[in-house]
């Protein structure tokens, strides 16, 4: 990785990123007139956000219907290369609330349970894995939903900054393995086999892989990978300059290039229950 990534080349990128990462969240709100048509400025506004801190914050003044005005948004941002997961609509949205449907429950994204630490579709393959996802909030819980989020480019520096040896780590070919899910004998998705963080070959920037879920899941047996873990799960658990916490409110949302994240433990109101709108794409946000 570190040989990919040359020391020269790795401090021009890291001191232009350090420079430009806005580190408050409240200012990275964009506010959005109309989802059907965004203004050249709306769309700079969420690019630029989108290169700083690989995520924009949204809030929507007049949306009409809700799945159009959110497919409009992240089709005029370039995001059309639906991820068509297993829950996933023909538009490439699917809403994320606590059910007991056949085809979302047991799935953790759809009960009112804590969400760990992880990166969307950390289970597919290398050569499909989500670049950009959206989340839009219809209602929120009455109590807890938060959301954090590290872009894993301000994360990628801070290990390498503590140490290199981390990066090299978990950037081995097979550190983390997701075993193939199976429906009886029938196998529904192939293992995902690939390291956590590696340099894209499109933007050449680093990206993650990253899930800090327990069961079904394999990390390459080595001394080096346990350090490293232990290392990145305790910086994940502490707070920092590089942690966002924000509780998204009705007609706000996220658009980003698949951040790391996770989610607090939910309560629902009597009356609404938190409903929220996910698009996942396999190509990230347009540049503008």
């Amino acid at each position: 990785m570190l040989e990919n990534f040359q020391q020269q080349r790795y401090e021009t990128w890291r001191d232009e990123k350090l420079a430009n990462y806005c580190s408050k969240s409240e200012s990275l709100f964009v506010e959005i007139n109309d989802p059907l048509k965004l203004s050249n400025a709306e769309k700079k506004a969420i690019s630029n956000n989108c290169i700083s801190n690989n995520l924009s914050l949204i809030r929507i003044k007049s949306s009409g219907v809700i799945r159009k005005a959110i497919s409009s948004i992240n089709a005029q941002l370039g995001l059309v290369d639906f991820d068509l997961h297993l829950c996933a609509e023909d538009d490439g949205l699917v809403v994320i609330e606590d059910t007991k449907s056949p085809t979302k429950g047991g799935y953790v994204p759809y009960s009112n349970k804590a969400l760990n630490w992880h990166t969307d579709g950390y289970y597919n393959q290398m050569d499909a894995l989500v670049g950009a996802f959206s989340l839009y909030c219809i209602h929120p819980a009455t109590v807890g939903g938060e959301n954090q989020w590290i872009d894993p480019e301000m994360l990628y520096i801070h290990l390498r900054e503590l140490n290199p040896d981390i990066i090299c780590a978990l950037s081995q070919p097979k550190a983390l393995t997701i075993p193939a899910r199976r429906d009886g004998n029938k196998i529904v998705r192939e293992a995902s086999i690939g390291p956590v963080f590696f340099i894209d070959k499109a933007s050449q920037k680093p990206k993650m892989r990253f899930t800090q879920r327990k069961r079904n899941i394999n990390w390459l047996k080595s001394a080096d990978i346990a350090d490293a873990l232990c290392e990145l799960n305790n910086f994940l658990s502490g707070v920092s300059q590089i942690h966002h916490r924000y509780k998204l409110a009705s007609g706000e949302g996220i658009v980003c290039n698949n951040v790391l994240h996770n989610r607090s433990a939910f309560v629902e109101g009597s009356l609404k229950k938190r409903k929220l709108l996910r698009g996942r794409y396999k190509n990230s946000i347009a540049t503008y």
